[in-house]
C-alpha cells in the first residue's frame, strides 16, 4: 500500500513537473531590442499595413488602366415581340395607285429574335496612354507615403524604447538611493535610541526617505505608460510582457551622418505628388486628341408572324456582320477643358510653392536638431562628471556618517545631491538619443540607418 501511494506521488509530481517545463518552454520571450521591437512595429502596425494595401491598390489602378489597351468583347441578344405593328405611310402610286395618295402599310414583322457578338478596340486614346503614366506616378505616391509611415513609426518605437531604457536605469539607482537610506534610516533608529539624535533629525532622514519613494512610484508609472505605448505600436496584446535591453553607454556618444535633405521621405512624396498633378493636366490636354475605336461584329436574327420564341419563318437565321471604324474629334466644349487646364496649373504651382518651403523648413530643422544634438551631447558629458563627483562625494559621506565622522545633514544632503545627479544625467542622456533620433529625420536617414 505504500508502495503505491508512494509511486502516485511520484506520477503526481513527474506530471507538475512536465507541466512547469511545457509553461515555460511555451512562454514567449518577453525580452526584446530595439530592432526586434522595430521590424515587429513594421511587421504588425495597422497604419503601416494600410500603406501597403495602398500600394497593391495602386498596382492594381495600373493593370486596371493597361485593360482600356485590350479589345473588350460583348455578347448582346433580345427578343422582342409587338402585341401591335407600327405602321407607316407610303406613297399609293409606288405600288401602281393613284397619285397624291397614301397608303398605309407596316414592313414590321410581329416577333424578332437577335443574337451577335461584337468586339471592340481603342485603336488611338490620348487620355489612355497618359492615364498609364498617371496610375505609375499615384504607385510612386503610396510607395513615398509607406515610407513616410516607416519613417514616423520608427520615430516613436524608438523615442519610447529609449524612454523605457532611462527610466528603467533612473528606477534601478533610485532603488540603490532608498536602500542606502533606509541604512541611513536604521542607524538613525539606533541613534535616536541612544538619544545621540534628536527626534526632528530622525524625522528629516524619513521624510526624504518617503520623498525617494514617492519619486520611485512617479518614474515607475511614467514607465508603465511607456512600455503601454510600445505594445501599442508593436500591436501586441496588452497583457504580454516586455522588456527592454539595457540602455549602451558605449553607444550613446555616436554622432550621426548629415545627408542631403532631398532623401527625406516628406520632400520625395511631395515631388511625386507635383508629377501626378502634372499628369493630371496632361489627362485634360489629351481630351483634345481624336479618339479612333474599330469594331467587329458577327450575329443572327429571326423573324416570325406569331408568338412562338423557337420558331423563325422558313426556319431561317439570318446571319449579319460588319467591321467598323469610329473617329471621335472633339471641336469646342464650351472652354470647360481650358478651365479645367488652369485649374491644374494654378494647383501644380501651389504645390511648387509648398515644395520651396518644405525644403526651407527642412534645412532649418536640419541646422537646429544639428545644434539641439551637439547642446545635448555636451550637457550628458558635463552631467556625468557630476554624476561621478557626485557618486564619490555620497560613498565619502556614507562611509563617514556609518562612523560618526559626520552629522546626518551632511549624508542627507549628499544623498539629495546624488539624487539630483542621477535625474539630471538620465534626463540629458534622453535628450541626448532624442535628439539624435531627431537630427536622423531631419536628414531623411531614419529608415535607411535602422
Amino acid at each position: 500500500m505504500k508502495n503505491k501511494q508512494k509511486q502516485l506521488k511520484q506520477y503526481v509530481m513527474l506530471a507538475i513537473g512536465c507541466l512547469l517545463s511545457y509553461g515555460t518552454y511555451s512562454q514567449s520571450p518577453s525580452l526584446y531590442s530595439l530592432e526586434e521591437s522595430i521590424q515587429i512595429a513594421l511587421d504588425q502596425n495597422q497604419q503601416v499595413s494600410n500603406s501597403q494595401l495602398d500600394i497593391q491598390s495602386a498596382e492594381y489602378s495600373i493593370k486596371e488602366v493597361k485593360s482600356a489597351l485590350m479589345p473588350t468583347i460583348d455578347i448582346h441578344s433580345q427578343y422582342q415581340y409587338y402585341m401591335k405593328l407600327p405602321a407607316q405611310y407610303a406613297p399609293a402610286s409606288a405600288f401602281g395607285g393613284p397619285e397624291d395618295q397614301y397608303t398605309k402599310l407596316s414592313l414590321n414583322m410581329p416577333q424578332t429574335t437577335m443574337a451577335h457578338v461584337q468586339l471592340t478596340q481603342n485603336l488611338f486614346n490620348k487620355q489612355v496612354f497618359i492615364g498609364m503614366q498617371a496610375a505609375d506616378a499615384a504607385r510612386e505616391v503610396s510607395l513615398h507615403q509607406a515610407t513616410l509611415t516607416q519613417e514616423n513609426i520608427i520615430y516613436h518605437v524608438t523615442a519610447t524604447y529609449y524612454s523605457i531604457q532611462v527610466l528603467n536605469d533612473n528606477l534601478l539607482r533610485l532603488e540603490e538611493n532608498i536602500v542606502n537610506v533606509e541604512k541611513a534610516v536604521e542607524i538613525s533608529e539606533s541613534l535616536k535610541v541612544n538619544e545621540l539624535v534628536s527626534d526632528n533629525v530622525h524625522n528629516r532622514l524619513l521624510i526624504s526617505l518617503e520623498n525617494l519613494r514617492n519619486q520611485y512610484e512617479n518614474q515607475k508609472l511614467s514607465q508603465q505608460k511607456n512600455i503601454t505605448f510600445l505594445k501599442y505600436l508593436m500591436n501586441l496584446d496588452m497583457q504580454d510582457s516586455l522588456q527592454v535591453t539595457p540602455f549602451a553607454y558605449n553607444e550613446a556618444l555616436s554622432q550621426p551622418s548629415l545627408t542631403e535633405i532631398s532623401q527625406r521621405p516628406d520632400i520625395q512624396l511631395q515631388q511625386a505628388q507635383i508629377k501626378l498633378s502634372e499628369f493630371d493636366k496632361q489627362s485634360i490636354v489629351a481630351k483634345y486628341y481624336p479618339v479612333l475605336t474599330g469594331s467587329l461584329s458577327y450575329g443572327y436574327t429571326s423573324f416570325y408572324d406569331g408568338f412562338s420564341p423557337t420558331k423563325q419563318i422558313n426556319g431561317d437565321w439570318i446571319n449579319s456582320s460588319y467591321f467598323g471604324l469610329s473617329l471621335k474629334i472633339p471641336v469646342f466644349d464650351g472652354f470647360q477643358k481650358h478651365h479645367q487646364i488652369r485649374q491644374k496649373e494654378l494647383a501644380i504651382q501651389k504645390n511648387n510653392n509648398t515644395l520651396t518651403m518644405m525644403k526651407s523648413n527642412a534645412r532649418k530643422e536640419v541646422e537646429d536638431a544639428a545644434s539641439n544634438y551637439v547642446a545635448n551631447r555636451n550637457l550628458v558629458v558635463s552631467n556625468k562628471k557630476s554624476l561621478d563627483l557626485a557618486e564619490a562625494l555620497f560613498n565619502t559621506v556614507q562611509s563617514e556618517y556609518a562612523n560618526g565622522l559626520t552629522t546626518l545633514t551632511e549624508f542627507i544632503n549628499a544623498q539629495n545631491e546624488l539624487s539630483d545627479a542621477r535625474t539630471n544625467y538620465s534626463a540629458a542622456l534622453l535628450n541626448m538619443k532624442l535628439a539624435e533620433l531627431a537630427l536622423k529625420k531631419a536628414n531623411g536617414t531614419l529608415v535607411t540607418q535602422l
